[in-house]
This record gives C-alpha cells, sequence and structure tokens, in this order.
C-alpha cells in the first residue's frame, strides 16, 4: 500500500506490434478508416471494409476535432504514415474506440506514441491521444516503399544528436525544470541508441528485412526511453524547433506535422525537415560530429537538400529562431539564446549544404 504522500509517474506503454502480410487481415467490425489516397492504394485488397473512409487533408485541432465527432464506426484503422495515424491516435481517444495502426512507410515514430501533433498559430503542439492498440507491420510492403520515405523516421533517432546535446547545455545553465533533470543512466542508453543508428545507417538506408526491423527496434526504444523520462528532451530539441519554424515558410500544399506519404509531388517528409535541422544545429553547437551525422543520412536515403526550400527561407528561419523559441515558451536550447546574425546564418547554411 503506498503512503498518502507517495508520488508516482505513470510510464506510457508501447503498443502490441504483430507482425504479418496486410492481406493476412481480416477485420469484421465497422471501421473508421483514417488514410491518405497513396496509402490506401498501397493496402489495396485489404479486408477491412470502412463505414467511413477519410483521406486525412489537415492537422488542426479544430480539424481534428470535426472528424471525431462525425465518428462512426466500431475500431479505427490509421493506415498511412504519421498525418494519418496521428489524425487515427486522435478520433480512437475521443470515442473511446480501440485504434488499430497500419504504418506503410517508417517516417515518424507517431505510430507508437499517445500524443497528436497539431500545428496551431504558427507552431506544433500535442493533443493528449492514445497509444495504438495494435501495430500491424508488413516488413514486405516497408521494404518495397520508395527509398526516399521508407527509412524517414530514422531521422527521429538521429535527433538524439543534436537534442540531448541541447538538454545537457540546459542542465549546465540550471534551465532544466525539477521534472527534466538528467541522469547518466539515461544519457548512456540515449548515446547507444544513437551510435547504433550511426553504425547501420547504411543497411537501414538500403531498406533490407534486417536494416527496416533495426530501425523499428531504436524507434520503440527511443519512444520508450521518453515514456521512462516523462518528456521527450532526449529526442526533441533546437532541430525540432527549427523544423516547426520553418514550415510557416512552406506552401500550406507541402506542409505536414508529422509526416507525409507524398515524396514526388513537392510535398516535404518530416524526416528531410528534421534531418536538415540536425546539420544546421549540429554546426552551430560546434559538435565536431556533425560531418559524421551528414554521412547518416545519406546512407539513410534522407534528402536533406530540399530543391522547394530557399537558402532565404533557412536563413530566415535561423535568423529569427530565437525569438520563434521564446514567442512559443519551446524548452531551452543553443537556439533560445544565440543570436544567428545574417553573416552566421549564411556561413552554417554553406558549411552545411556544400
Amino acid at each position: 500500500m503506498l503512503q498518502d504522500d507517495c508520488s508516482y509517474d505513470k510510464i506510457g506503454r508501447l503498443p502490441s506490434i504483430v507482425k504479418c502480410a496486410f492481406a493476412d487481415i481480416s477485420e469484421g467490425r465497422d471501421a473508421v478508416v483514417l488514410t491518405t489516397e497513396p496509402a490506401w492504394a498501397a493496402v489495396n485488397g485489404i479486408a477491412v471494409h470502412p463505414k467511413q473512409l477519410i483521406y486525412v487533408d489537415g492537422n488542426t485541432g479544430a480539424y481534428m476535432t470535426t472528424l471525431a465527432e462525425a465518428c462512426e464506426g466500431e475500431v479505427v484503422y490509421g493506415i498511412g504514415g504519421g498525418l494519418a495515424i496521428d489524425t487515427a491516435k486522435y478520433v480512437a481517444s475521443a470515442n473511446g474506440l480501440p485504434l488499430v495502426a497500419l504504418p506503410t512507410i517508417l517516417s515518424t515514430d507517431a505510430f507508437l506514441t499517445d500524443a497528436t501533433g497539431v500545428r496551431e498559430n504558427g507552431c506544433v503542439r500535442y493533443l493528449s491521444s492514445k497509444t495504438p492498440d495494435t501495430v500491424i507491420i508488413d516488413m514486405d510492403l516497408l521494404c518495397n516503399a520508395p527509398a526516399p520515405m521508407r527509412a524517414s523516421g530514422a531521422a527521429d533517432v538521429l535527433s538524439i544528436a543534436t537534442a540531448m546535446w541541447d538538454w545537457q547545455e540546459a542542465e549546465k545553465m540550471s534551465e532544466n525544470p525539477p521534472s527534466q533533470q538528467i541522469t547518466p543512466q539515461i544519457i548512456d542508453i540515449g548515446t547507444t541508441l544513437l551510435q547504433t543508428l550511426l553504425d547501420n545507417a547504411r543497411e537501414i538506408g538500403r531498406g533490407t528485412p534486417t536494416g527496416l526491423k533495426l530501425l523499428l527496434d531504436l524507434l520503440c526504444m527511443e519512444v520508450q526511453l521518453c515514456y521512462l523520462c516523462g518528456h521527450s528532451r532526449v529526442e526533441e530539441g533546437s532541430e525540432h524547433h527549427f523544423v516547426y519554424a520553418i514550415e510557416n515558410h512552406l506552401t500550406p500544399a507541402k506542409q505536414t506535422s508529422t509526416e507525409s506519404v507524398h515524396g514526388n509531388d513537392g510535398t516535404v517528409l518530416h524526416g528531410e525537415l528534421v534531418g536538415l535541422g540536425i546539420l544546421l544545429m549540429a554546426a552551430l553547437q560546434s559538435q565536431p560530429s556533425w560531418t559524421q551525422y551528414r554521412h547518416a543520412l545519406e546512407c539513410l536515403q534522407i534528402n536533406y537538400r530540399l530543391p522547394g526550400l530557399s537558402t532565404d527561407a533557412i536563413a530566415e528561419t535561423l535568423i529569427g529562431l530565437s525569438a520563434y523559441v521564446t514567442e512559443h515558451q519551446l524548452p531551452y536550447t543553443v537556439a533560445t539564446t544565440l543570436r544567428i546574425t545574417p553573416d552566421i546564418a549564411e556561413r552554417t547554411i554553406k558549411t552545411v549544404l556544400d
């Protein structure tokens, strides 16, 4: 029996993960399917017969609420990448329904988490939702996804490189709140996950079953580490703050809160933006290993050289990043206090992209 003055933290759980071909699924319940057109086409013939088939095309809280209120079914399916699955998590949570997630690419860790990212007032915030009850992994489908998309979620593991640096710097500056204090054990685990990704980036980038199984394991361990910490500082720092800010420079057709399953239509993938943010922030943190991170992104086939994103937009985002972080009350990172002048921005961009 706990004493009245005891306090404890509830540690989140990972979903049940089932590995089987999507063709083996047989769903008899009335299903609400949240997906995108490319993802639905990729699972053509699946034995899930939607009572409602919804192609997700928004990522605001109001949009999520509208979908949740119109929900009619016995089970919710999220099929695709982060945007579709994040939306399905919110709809299922709001209606108290079971949730099955079918990731068609490993483009983000959203299919493992219990929160839904939405864009509000020029920034990303997270709404409480639910972890999927079941995640079904079709390894053959994942391996055969387009190369630039299938493993872009590796950027959410690689971001440990810059986020953990920010978190440790915040500790030195006494900027971490009591609930976000660092322990050596967490740093050791984060370092191990990062090094494992760096050591195996080429195998993951090739899209082999071995490589993608390892990426799945790394995403699971990264999410579980965040649950143990009670926050995401170990993998979300200045690189993600850069992403939140630069998304305001993208046209609505190219924006995405967590990921896009389009890759060849000009839409920018979350992993691509995070990859660029990692390189820029690692350089600004004066990390000597930043070139190793660039090599890893190239091995992973994550395109951080985004043709639709001008260097002017990148520079403007860097110059205004400190003000952006302050305005949106984001956690302390290198971007909080570093004043990036036009000259610093230009040199950093040139260093990273040349």
